[in-house]
């Protein structure tokens, strides 16, 4: 009826959608991103693994991602890297990205063709901005947001300064190299996190540039600073929100089957998160370049 109050209507038409998908046979997962609660993103968290494996059961060689996957998140080892990158390390962390998430041609070889002093000078230049960023957050109070807008404009010109020098670099390799050793200030923009946190509602929309960057950045490291502010603790850093979420996703993704089949239409539409609960960026359209 025209004389139904707004919030009436909606709740009619929610009520619809939840009787068709039940009808379909779709679980209605509540978004990771609607929640403020640590205890909730730890249980994300910590099911990493079990998506890893997911993922791996899926692959032509599962030993290689599961190997390359511990060397990447090995802290001890990658504290040994945070002063200095070499094209050994860099090639390594795109095989990484390029067996965790969509592989992309060519995009390894663009990787190691870069010299040594092209790729050092090039994370010398990051390396300047996130030291810095790095110190001043450390004086800040949990939780604070008074120099969270520094902090953040530090790691886009971080991701930007190898974005522009180095070849098959673009901003989503750039944060898989920083965000290993700079998680509190660059997340690692895979597919999975930037859909899990609203960014983009399928894959077909998905941008890979500086712009795209920085919206995700915000978001993820501001949910960091919300749940340390909820432990009153220093416990989570932008790139750890971005593993949950990616976890999450993976999983919804893969089921139980262990493979990844195309999601169905239905549950794609029901999975659809308004844009200004996730900061916007909805119906643009994907481009492949040098992610």
């Amino acid at each position: 009826s025209s004389c139904m109050p707004r919030r009436s209507l909606r709740i009619a038409r929610l009520a619809i959608l939840v009787s068709s998908c039940c009808g379909h046979g779709i679980a209605l997962m509540p978004s990771l991103m609607d929640s403020s609660n640590p205890s909730d993103w730890s249980g994300a968290l910590s099911s990493y693994g079990e998506a890893l494996d997911m993922l791996a059961a899926g692959k032509k060689d599962p030993s290689k991602l599961k190997s390359l996957d511990a060397w990447y998140m090995d802290s001890k080892q990658a504290a040994k890297t945070k002063g200095d990158l070499d094209t050994s390390t860099l090639s390594k962390i795109v095989e990484w990205k390029l067996s965790r998430g969509t592989f992309r041609p060519g995009l390894l070889q663009k990787a190691q063709s870069n010299d040594e002093k092209t790729v050092r000078h090039a994370y010398s230049l990051a390396l300047a901005e996130l030291m810095l960023a790095e110190q001043s957050d450390a004086q800040r109070a949990i939780g604070e947001d008074a120099a969270s807008a520094d902090a953040l404009a530090a790691a886009t010109r971080a991701v930007k300064a190898m974005d522009k020098n180095l070849f098959g670099v673009g901003p989503a390799t750039a944060t898989a190299v920083l965000a290993r050793v700079f998680p509190g200030s660059v997340a690692f923009m895979s597919d999975d996190a930037m859909l899990g946190c609203g960014l983009f509602s399928r894959s077909a929309e998905i941008k890979y540039d500086m712009k795209t960057f920085s919206r995700f950045n915000e978001i993820v490291q501001s949910r960091a600073r919300l749940l340390n502010s909820r432990l009153g603790r220093r416990e989570w850093t932008g790139d750890a929100v971005g593993r949950a979420l990616w976890a999450r996703q993976v999983l919804a993704r893969l089921g139980a089957t262990g493979s990844p089949p195309k999601a169905p239409a239905a549950a794609a539409a029901s999975a659809k998160r308004p844009a200004a609960t996730a900061g916007g960026a909805l119906g643009v359209r994907k481009t492949i370049g040098k992610p």
